[in-house]
């Protein structure tokens, strides 16, 4: 009959419908503490937008939406702050703990197909806020997981810390096959749990922002050499040991030392009262975090990254893009892997001051060893792929939501508008 006809009709499209929307409904989740200017936000930000470049309705899950990253999100990204009201001077841990209840409501309610814990810093809070909830879990370990070999009961803590998050994670990312000489992260890389996705750099972002314009004197003077180092004052960056070398260094040749990065009050007046006893203070300029360091990464003529630990560092990578010699430590993470151990920048062993002075003087000098074309081989559109064909894996293989085919899965997040617009219609 023509009316049953006509019913059957609705129904199928209302079938259609709820199929299409079901397939649209690809939803990814990120969280990362804040959107300030570290690597791990950095990351973070370049992962949502190419997910979202990709076809998934992203949300960026924030404990505080401030920082000087904000505004590299794409609009196709939305921003959900959990702590709305309780920032402040508060230790990052406390604003994690008044998120706990937030992340999980958030969790459930949304409930998206994957979750990820961007950085170390949330994987305990990301893995209570999602514990028993459905959803594929997935825990991105971005820094190294001994910290610098703390003492015996630290190290018993995080074993057993790491053991269990990894143990309910259903996937395991890290950063850097340094990481992989933990005998548990071996076991999980042998079983397939687990696989190593190193750090990327968009090399024409970098290049293009190094190009833009720099108030501070030093970087528009090139008179006299500048030394650059870029991070937290904390003691995983082991600024202090730089500081001794750079005094070293300069009493051979006129050099000056900028230090960019966020610290608090009393370590950079330590810092300061350091370099006025070593007799450096009016060549050591302590500046704040800048959303973009590129121009002053270019202008230096070494960068250098003394870290005790690390993961993969955007920074060594982001330098090197700009073509500016560089100095690592062995234990920066995967230094020795992305300078080949010494054929695309020096390498020193941390603790050896008068060697990081000697390193510090053949970089500034006219022997230089250049970082070439290496960054190239670490381009973002390489780990960006890799992240959201994981993605793809994971979805297809969950029994849950059928995922749409696409024809822009590799398409670069770059291709959106830059900025956050008012009408943009979040997901």
């Amino acid at each position: 009959h023509p009316r049953n006809l006509g019913r059957l009709g609705r129904h199928a499209m209302n079938m259609v419908s709820n199929w299409r929307a079901n397939i649209e409904a690809r939803r990814l989740q990120i969280f990362v503490h804040d959107l300030g200017a570290t690597g791990v936000v950095r990351n973070a930000i370049a992962l949502a937008n190419e997910a979202a470049a990709c076809g998934y309705q992203v949300r960026l899950l924030v404990c505080s939406s401030a920082g000087l990253l904000k505004d590299l999100v794409s609009p196709s990204v939305a921003i959900v702050e959990l702590s709305s009201g309780h920032g402040g001077h508060r230790s990052r841990r406390d604003t994690m703990k008044a998120a706990l209840l937030a992340y999980r409501k958030h969790s459930r309610e949304w409930t998206p197909d994957i979750m990820i814990s961007a950085g170390n810093h949330g994987h305990l809070l990301s893995t209570l806020a999602w514990m028993g909830l459905p959803g594929i879990k997935l825990l991105r370990f971005s820094n190294d997981l001994t910290h610098g070999a703390p003492g015996a009961m630290t190290r018993l803590w995080r074993a057993a810390k790491f053991r269990l998050m990894a143990k309910l994670a259903d996937r395991v990312v890290y950063v850097s096959r340094a990481q992989a000489g933990f005998p548990l992260v071996a076991r999980q890389l042998a079983t397939g749990k687990a696989l190593v996705i190193p750090n990327g750099v968009d090399l024409n972002h970098v290049r293009a922002a190094a190009g833009q314009d720099c108030n501070h004197p030093w970087v528009n003077d090139g008179s006299l050499p500048m030394v650059l180092a870029v991070g937290r004052h904390v003691a995983q960056k082991n600024f202090p040991e730089l500081l001794a070398a750079f005094a070293l260094a300069r009493a051979s040749r006129p050099m000056r030392l900028i230090f960019l990065g966020d610290g608090t009050d009393q370590e950079i007046h330590r810092m300061r009262r350091m370099a006025m006893k070593l007799g450096v203070d009016r060549d050591v300029a302590f500046l704040p975090a800048v959303s973009n360091p590129f121009p002053f990464m270019a202008a230096a003529r070494t960068f250098v990254l003394p870290s005790r630990w690390e993961g993969s560092a955007n920074v060594l990578l982001e330098a090197m893009a700009c073509g500016t010699p560089v100095v690592a430590a062995r234990t920066a993470g995967d230094a020795e892997h992305v300078l080949a151990d010494g054929r695309y920048g020096l390498l020193v062993e941390p603790g050896k001051i008068q060697q990081l002075a000697d390193a510090i003087l053949v970089q500034t000098g006219p022997d230089a060893v250049r970082p070439g074309g290496r960054a190239a081989e670490f381009a973002r559109i390489i780990s960006m792929g890799r992240y959201v064909t994981l993605f793809d894996m994971l979805i297809e293989r969950n029994p849950g939501r059928p995922v749409a085919r696409r024809h822009d899965r590799f398409k670069p997040w770059s291709a959106l508008p830059s900025s956050r617009s008012a009408g943009a219609a979040a997901p």
